[in-house]
């Protein structure tokens, strides 16, 4: 089944256009990884898909019934409640049934029912459907559901009471990530999800993503990430999307074989249109040939000529001169305490770098990196 289609689709800010022609679709269970370099309209793209943003050209569509969860590149959450009151608002409608389902269990006991038969054999009927689609839909296990996002996220050690208000900007956002996976749409969108997640909560989130039971498309710089999630990638490049079926690896591959095989092509065609060239000059001259030369022409003028391949995309390259070489130990830390003054992140810290090393710190989000 198609959750979302995506036909001819184009953007344009001014005289520069973003999107050209862009077509995609997602299937019920498929995992779709959307790249591109910066600026390619990846973003752009996702807000019009969501409903975000309205495009200049072609059409989106989806069947009536399917629903569609967005999170924008760095959207933080902005509430007044407190992160247990927000995530819990997701199963509000479960909350209702619960409530009703204790009323007809006061029904079920109180005298007057029991005395009518009829009456309690109808509050009864009606208790066991609505405890059955409580069940059904998770109404035994949202808490717990709630529970195991908040420590997949790493929101363990904060206090579930805590005002949503005084949260860091990168909480909000994991919040944000962890309220719409709770919501669990038929699909998900989500632009540069990996941002602000540390090594833990990014392969918690693949994971989790994986047993999704929906549909996911993702736009992501991280190879890794979609290598171990995708099965299909969608690449943006000069306005125009390609299709490829595989992970971000595979996609790799395939790309490079399509530039090879262009490439090839466009050599060939060069080749055939400067020996056509070069009999034409000559022989058109010539009154026993000229007819040749004319036939080669109109050839050569009906030839649908091939653009040259592009190899690779410009990028930006740096390079960092120095005066003199550094002596062997270019910093040194002993017994470093770092944090706020009646909040500790770590204490003790001794390390030393020597020249030419290449350091990688690391370690969970909020511990003083």
């Amino acid at each position: 089944m198609i959750l979302l289609q995506a036909e001819h689709i184009s953007k344009a800010y001014g005289i520069e256009t973003i999107l050209q022609d862009i077509s995609l679709q997602v299937q019920t269970g498929e995992r779709v990884g959307l790249v591109g370099v910066n600026g390619a309209g990846k973003s752009t793209l996702m807000k019009i898909l969501a409903g975000e943003l309205s495009c200049d050209s072609g059409t989106i569509r989806k069947p009536k019934d399917v629903t569609i969860g967005y999170l924008a590149q760095d959207s933080g959450l902005e509430s007044e409640r407190t992160i247990w009151e927000e995530l819990l608002s997701v199963f509000a409608h479960l909350q209702e049934e619960e409530r009703e389902l204790r009323r007809l269990e006061a029904l079920m006991g109180d005298e007057q029912v029991l005395a009518d038969e009829k009456r309690y054999r109808q509050i009864a009927e009606s208790y066991a459907q609505l405890s059955e689609a409580f069940r059904e839909h998770g109404g035994y296990s949202y808490e717990a559901s709630i529970r195991g996002v908040l420590s997949g996220l790493r929101f363990s050690a904060l206090d579930v009471d805590t005002p949503i208000h005084t949260l860091s900007g990168g909480q909000k956002t994991r919040l944000a990530l962890g309220k719409l996976l709770l919501q669990s749409p038929d699909l998900l969108l989500l632009d540069e999800p990996t941002n602000y997640l540390d090594i833990e909560t990014l392969s918690w989130l693949e994971q989790y993503l994986l047993g999704y039971k929906g549909a996911v498309l993702v736009v992501s710089h991280d190879r890794y990430f979609l290598d171990k999630l995708v099965t299909v990638i969608y690449e943006i490049e000069r306005a125009k999307a390609t299709r490829y079926v595989g992970n971000y690896s595979q996609y790799l591959e395939q790309k490079a074989a399509q530039i090879e095989q262009a490439q090839q092509q466009y050599e060939r065609q060069q080749e055939e249109i400067a020996r056509l060239e070069d009999f034409i000059a000559r022989n058109i001259a010539r009154a026993s040939t000229t007819r040749r030369a004319q036939s080669r022409r109109k050839l050569l003028d009906k030839m649908e000529r091939l653009e040259k391949p592009m190899t690779q995309t410009k990028a930006a390259h740096f390079r960092f001169a120095i005066a003199r070489a550094s002596g062997n130990d270019v910093l040194k830390v002993e017994q470093l305490r770092i944090g706020y003054p009646d909040h500790p992140l770590a204490q003790n810290i001794s390390f030393t770098i020597e020249r030419e090393e290449r350091v990688a710190l690391v370690g969970p989000n909020g511990i003083g990196k």
